[in-house]
C-alpha cells in the first residue's frame, strides 16, 4: 500500500489538463457529500444506522481516491465514464429509503457526461438514474414517491441537456475562433512578411526616403536616407549630423527652409536642390521631392520626401559645359583665320572660275562652322528645340548644295556620287540643322568608303514623309556593334582605324531627326557597305505648335 500511495503521491505532482479536469469534477462532488454528511450528523445522525446510506457515502469516498490514484494519462476516455455511473449508484444509494432529498447530486455526474461525452452516454446516464428512482419509488410507501421520481428525473434531464447543447456551441465558437485566429496569425504573418519585403527593397534602392506625418514626426526613413543625412538607424529622430547648405561651400540653408522642414509643414515640391555636406567630410548634391500620400488602411495621410544623390550628374554637367567652352573658345581662332584667309583670296583677280568656286565652298562651311561654334555652348545646356528657327524649306536644295561641297573630297578619293532625287522635298523644319544632319551622313559615307567605291544618295516622298537615303559600298559595320552605333563617343574598331573623329556626329544627327517629328534608321554589314534611311514628314503634317512633338521625342532634345 505504501508503494501504491508513493506511486499516486507521483501522479499528483505532476498532471495534465485531462487528469486535472477529472479530480476537479470528481473532488467538487466528494466535498459536496462531505457537507451533507456532516450536516447528517449534527441534524439526522439516526442515518448513520441505514447500512445504504453508509455504503453510499463510502463509495463516493473510495471512488474519490480511485481517481486521484489512476493514471489517467494512459487510459483510453471512454474509461472515465466509470467513474460518473458509479457516483451515480453511490447517490442513489445515500438517497434510497431515506426522507432527504439528496436527488440534487445527481446533477454533479449528469453534467459531467453532458459536458465531455456525446449524447448517447448522456442517454445511457439518466436511464440508469431513472432505473434507480423506479426501484426507490417501488420500494416507498409513500404517494407522492412516484411523482418525486419523475420530478427529479425530468429536471436531471433537462440540466443535462441544456449542459450538453451549451457545451455543445461552446466548442463550435471555440472551433470558429480558432479558426478566425488562425485567419488573423496567417493574415498577419502575409502583413508581417510584406513589410520586411518592403522594406527590404526600400532599404535597397539608392533614393533616400522619408516618410512624415503631418504633425511632422518621423514614420520612417530608408538605409540610404539615413546614410546621407547621418542618422542613428536606431532612433532615426535623433539630430542629423549632416547640415544643408545653398550652395557648395555656400551659406547653411536656414532650418524653416530646409526640405525635411518643409514636408513637415505639409508643403510638396518638385527637384528642390541642396549641397549636402556629410558626417564623413563630403559634398553631396542632392535634389528633393515631397509628395502627399493619401490617407488609407486606418493611417492618417502623410508627406513622402525623396532625396536623389545626383552628385555626379552635377560635376559630369559642370565638366560637359566646361569642356564646350574650350572647345568653343579653341574653335573659334582657327575657323576665323580660316575664314579670313579664304575672303582675301577671293579678292584676287586672277583666280580660274573653279579655285574661286573651291573658296567659296571653304568660305561658306567655316562660315557655318562659326554658327555651330558659337551656339553650341547654349545647345549643350538647352539641347535642341523644334521650334528654334522653323520655316518651309526644299530638303532637295539642301541636300543638292551637301553633295557639292563634297564632290571634291569624293574625287580625290576616286568615289563616286550618285545622287537621284528629282522632285521637291518639302518639309518645316530648321534648315541649319538639317544641312548638319546631312551634312554628317554624306561626309561619314565618303569618309568610311575606299577608293574605287560608291555613294548612292535617294530622296523620295513616300506615304506623306520625306525619304532621304544614303547608301555607301564602305567598310560596314558589324552586327555587333550596329546596336550601340547612335552611343555617343562610340566608334567601331575599323571606323577608328579608317579615319579619325568622336563618336557624336550620328548621335546628335538622331537627335535633330527626331525632334523634326522624323526617324533616322542604319542597316549595315561587315564589309559590305552602310545605308543610312531619314524619314521626315512633309511640310504641313506636323502642327504649328510644339505640342506636335511627341513627348517621347522631346525627352530625346536635350541630348542634341
Amino acid at each position: 500500500m505504501a508503494t501504491g500511495a508513493a506511486q499516486g503521491t507521483l501522479a499528483v505532482g505532476a498532471p495534465d489538463g485531462r487528469t486535472r479536469s477529472i479530480w476537479l469534477t470528481q473532488l467538487v462532488l466528494a466535498a459536496s457529500v462531505l457537507i451533507t454528511t456532516i450536516l447528517v450528523m449534527a441534524l439526522q445522525p439516526a442515518l448513520f444506522a441505514r447500512w445504504n446510506f453508509l455504503v453510499g457515502m463510502f463509495g463516493v469516498v473510495v471512488l474519490t481516491i480511485v481517481t486521484l490514484a489512476l493514471p489517467w494519462s494512459r487510459l483510453p476516455s471512454a474509461a472515465v465514464l466509470g467513474i460518473p455511473f458509479a457516483d451515480a449508484l453511490a447517490i442513489g444509494l445515500m438517497s434510497s429509503g431515506t426522507e432527504l432529498r439528496l436527488g440534487y447530486l445527481w446533477g454533479f455526474p449528469v453534467m459531467w457526461v453532458a459536458m465531455h461525452f456525446r449524447a448517447a452516454a448522456l442517454a445511457a446516464l439518466l436511464a440508469t438514474v431513472g432505473i434507480i428512482l423506479l426501484v426507490d419509488s417501488a420500494l416507498s410507501t409513500g404517494s407522492l414517491a412516484p411523482l418525486r421520481a419523475f420530478v427529479v428525473l425530468l429536471s436531471l434531464t433537462f440540466i443535462g441537456i441544456t449542459a450538453h447543447l451549451a457545451l455543445r456551441r461552446t466548442r463550435s465558437l471555440r472551433r470558429l475562433l480558432k479558426r478566425q485566429a488562425d485567419r488573423l496569425t496567417a493574415t498577419y504573418m502575409r502583413r508581417a512578411d510584406q513589410e520586411r519585403r518592403t522594406s527590404e527593397i526600400l532599404n535597397g534602392v539608392d533614393t533616400g526616403i522619408a516618410r512624415i506625418s503631418d504633425d511632422g514626426s518621423v514614420l520612417a526613413v530608408n538605409d540610404a536616407y539615413s546614410r546621407l543625412y547621418g542618422l542613428d538607424p536606431l532612433d532615426p529622430t535623433l539630430p542629423a549630423r549632416s547640415v544643408e547648405y545653398t550652395g557648395r561651400r555656400g551659406m547653411p540653408v536656414p532650418f524653416s527652409e530646409r526640405p525635411f522642414a518643409r514636408a513637415a509643414r505639409g508643403e510638396t515640391f518638385t527637384d528642390a536642390s541642396v549641397w549636402l555636406f556629410t558626417a564623413d567630410g563630403e559634398w553631396r548634391a542632392l535634389s528633393v521631392t515631397a509628395k502627399r500620400l493619401a490617407a488609407g488602411g486606418g493611417e492618417s495621410s502623410s508627406v513622402l520626401l525623396l532625396v536623389h544623390d545626383v552628385t555626379a550628374l552635377t560635376y559630369a554637367q559642370r565638366e560637359r559645359e566646361r569642356f564646350t567652352a574650350m572647345a568653343s573658345h579653341e574653335l573659334k581662332h582657327p575657323l576665323t583665320v580660316m575664314i579670313g584667309n579664304a575672303e582675301l583670296a577671293l579678292e584676287l583677280d586672277d583666280l580660274t572660275p573653279r579655285t574661286r568656286e573651291r573658296f567659296e565652298s571653304i568660305v561658306a562651311a567655316s562660315d557655318r562652322m562659326l554658327t555651330m561654334v558659337q551656339t553650341l555652348g547654349t545647345t549643350s545646356k538647352r539641347g535642341f528645340s523644334f521650334r528654334d528657327e522653323v520655316d518651309d524649306i526644299d530638303l532637295r536644295q539642301i541636300l543638292l548644295e551637301s553633295v557639292a561641297s563634297f564632290r571634291p573630297t569624293a574625287l580625290s578619293g576616286d568615289i563616286s556620287i550618285d545622287v537621284r532625287a528629282d522632285e521637291t522635298l518639302p518639309i518645316t523644319a530648321d534648315g541649319f540643322r538639317l544641312r548638319q544632319v546631312v551634312d554628317n551622313v554624306v561626309s561619314n559615307a565618303i569618309k568610311y568608303t575606299p577608293r574605287d567605291g560608291r555613294v548612292r544618295i535617294t530622296g523620295a516622298v513616300e506615304d506623306h514623309l520625306v525619304v532621304l537615303s544614303v547608301a555607301d559600298t564602305g567598310i560596314g559595320i558589324a552586327s555587333e556593334d550596329l546596336p550601340h552605333i547612335l552611343t555617343p563617343y562610340f566608334r567601331t574598331a575599323e571606323a577608328k582605324k579608317q579615319s579619325g573623329g568622336t563618336g557624336l556626329g550620328l548621335g546628335i544627327s538622331n537627335d535633330i531627326v527626331l525632334a523634326h517629328g522624323g526617324t533616322l534608321s542604319i542597316d549595315s554589314e561587315a564589309g559590305v557597305g552602310t545605308t543610312v534611311t531619314i524619314r521626315l514628314p512633309l511640310a504641313g503634317e506636323l502642327a504649328g505648335d510644339s505640342a506636335a512633338v511627341p513627348e517621347a521625342r522631346r525627352d530625346e532634345e536635350g541630348r542634341a
